[in-house]
């Protein structure tokens, strides 16, 4: 494997990896904790997929061709759109309901 692709593997590791130690900390008793319905769950998980892979696609296609730093700059712009979605997500599952 290229250099490039070394990198991004261990971009996407961290990633995953820091998000995983977040959740075992967050939820020490290791239940499973329920926020929302689950069909707006499953609507909002669909769309930040169907968005983060469209911004991956075109994020890619603009920084394909060029050098290594344009590559890296959108692997952060995903990771950041990654964590935003999620954020987003968490705050429409968990608002009061009224």
């Amino acid at each position: 494997m290229s250099q490039s692709a070394w990198l991004g593997l261990a971009i996407m590791i961290a990633y995953l990896g820091y998000g995983y130690f977040k959740v075992r900390e967050g939820r020490r008793s290791g239940k499973t904790q329920s926020f929302g319905h689950p069909v707006l769950d499953a609507f909002l998980l669909f769309a930040s997929g169907l968005l983060l892979t469209m911004a991956m696609v075109l994020l890619f296609l603009l920084f394909g061709s060029q050098r290594q730093g344009a590559r890296l700059l959108a692997y952060v712009l995903l990771l950041l759109l990654g964590g935003a979605l999620t954020w987003l997500s968490n705050r429409i599952l968990r608002r009061p309901k009224n």
